[in-house]
């Protein structure tokens, strides 16, 4: 094969086909070609996906990609996971027959290209600075077709936005054991999934509200603070 594989595809590849063929030189066509399902975390190349053509289930954690459009063409993909991974453009989107598409925390505003994916059941959009338009008119329309939609409360969202005004292209959303801050892609961190801090809201809307010189170096340091790194009541 002589398309340049990024490492961590390479690694992905060899956990799925097994210790026998951990070297790329031992995968056979037929081995990448049985490949229906496959998660990648932290590749900065993802060109080397179209070694397996038969993929229906792509998921990506904290891969550096801008836009839907870098990916290969992979026609069987029905299910795709873009989560951490500073994704801000859907554009091109409907080349897929998707059933199911999810885009957590990333930094994506235009939710318009979900449109053309008429088979889609299922959107998860929690963690993105969606646009005021995208949000009252697209998610509805979403909805109203049977689709659905996951997407973050209207103060988690405008918590984002703020961020994002300051010139920080942070995501602030919700989980079971309370509300984060992450940094999608891999301009800040190796490992964007994980390390977000706890902070409530109003702890968050007090920082916004200060003087915005101090305010990116203060978020950066949100997360070096090791007591952050778990709930308020297991602190």
């Amino acid at each position: 094969m002589s398309l340049s594989i990024d490492r961590a595809i390479e690694e992905s590849i060899s956990s799925k086909l097994g210790r026998e063929s951990e070297k790329r030189r031992g995968w056979t066509r037929s081995q990448l070609a049985s490949i229906v399902a496959l998660s990648v975390r932290h590749a900065r190349d993802l060109e080397g996906l179209s070694v397996c053509p038969n993929l229906e289930t792509l998921v990506l954690v904290g891969c550096k990609m801008s836009a839907i459009e870098e990916l290969p063409r992979l026609d069987s993909v029905v299910s795709l996971t873009v989560e951490d991974s500073a994704l801000k453009s859907l554009v091109g989107v409907g080349r897929w027959r998707l059933f199911s598409l999810r885009v957590k925390r990333d930094l994506i505003e235009d939710l318009e290209p979900l449109m053309e994916l008429p088979r889609m059941k299922r959107a998860d959009v929690t963690g993105n600075p969606i646009s005021q338009s995208s949000r009252g008119v697209m998610i509805p329309q979403l909805v109203s077709r049977g689709i659905e939609v996951e997407y973050s409360s209207e103060r988690e969202w405008g918590i984002t936005l703020r961020l994002h005004a300051a010139g920080l292209p942070f995501s602030y959303y919700r989980t079971t054991s309370g509300f984060r801050l992450s940094r999608p892609g891999l301009d800040f961190s190796d490992k964007p999934e994980s390390g977000h801090p706890f902070i409530e809201p109003e702890e968050m809307e007090a920082l916004l509200s200060g003087p915005l010189g101090s305010l990116r170096e203060t978020m950066h340091d949100l997360f070096q603070r090791e007591d952050l790194m778990w709930p308020k009541g297991e602190r």
